[in-house]
């Protein structure tokens, strides 16, 4: 059990032990080279010098009812797919006891009979815009996850939640003129002792190679993960 965590942003520190999670049954995404190509990044980014994350990709479900005790962070990028109750309670009871769980894009899309799961997550996926450029603008711009952003453009599905804005702190949203409406993009919280994170983009290698896209999943990670305050 991880208890009540401390934020800890030094950087001679070991890096975050985050696991990204592929397991999916969706049919529209390239989620294994796409979740390849993230833990790559993730376990090749460095901030002042050092190397802050150290990425392991798993497919493997039984890793969220026996695994999780090696990290100390969980990143999702999954579609539809079931959880057994074993490894649903795996998940919501690291996060609970103090991990950090991250959910990109299609994480909103998964496990849709699995409601313990989604309140954790306060999101579920509620529909799509046709695959289009957008602009994403920064809500919170004195946040850690975007200190230093601006607003910036992307080519892909903009993302409509179910989801309870009381709940969590908003950081990035974006206008879906087919619509006339403005959508959260990227929300953050905490949920027993632990972080959750969710960003909505992520559908294919357009945005996944957008530097503004990798440095909030790189903020986002490390925030989760208890490298970042805030």
């Amino acid at each position: 059990m991880r208890g009540s965590r401390q934020v800890s942003d030094a950087t001679g520190e070991d890096p975050l032990k985050l696991l990204v999670f592929v397991g999916t049954e969706g049919k529209y995404h390239d989620h294994e080279q796409n979740g390849r190509f993230l833990t790559s990044m993730l376990s090749g980014s460095m901030l002042s010098g050092s190397k802050r994350i150290d990425a392991s990709f798993s497919r493997d479900y039984e890793v969220l009812a026996t695994g999780l005790s090696l990290f100390e962070a969980v990143l999702f990028y999954t579609d539809v797919g079931e959880l057994t109750k074993t490894q649903e309670r795996g998940l919501l009871s690291f996060v609970d006891s103090g991990g950090g769980f991250f959910g990109l894009h299609t994480a909103a899309a998964s496990f849709r009979e699995c409601e313990g799961y989604h309140r954790m997550l306060n999101g579920f996926f509620n529909g799509h815009s046709p695959h289009m450029k957008f602009t994403v603008t920064v809500s919170d711009p004195g946040d850690p996850i975007t200190e230093g952003l601006a607003d910036f453009e992307v080519t892909d599905e903009l993302y409509y939640l179910k989801h309870d804005p009381g709940k969590s702190h908003h950081l990035l949203q974006a206008y879906d003129e087919t619509r006339d409406e403005t959508h959260v993009m990227a929300f953050k919280h905490t949920c027993g002792e632990g972080r959750v994170f969710f960003f909505a983009l992520g559908h294919d290698m357009a945005v996944l190679e957008n530097p503004n896209f990798q440095q909030v999943v790189l903020r986002g990670a490390l925030w989760v993960g208890w490298r970042l305050a805030g």
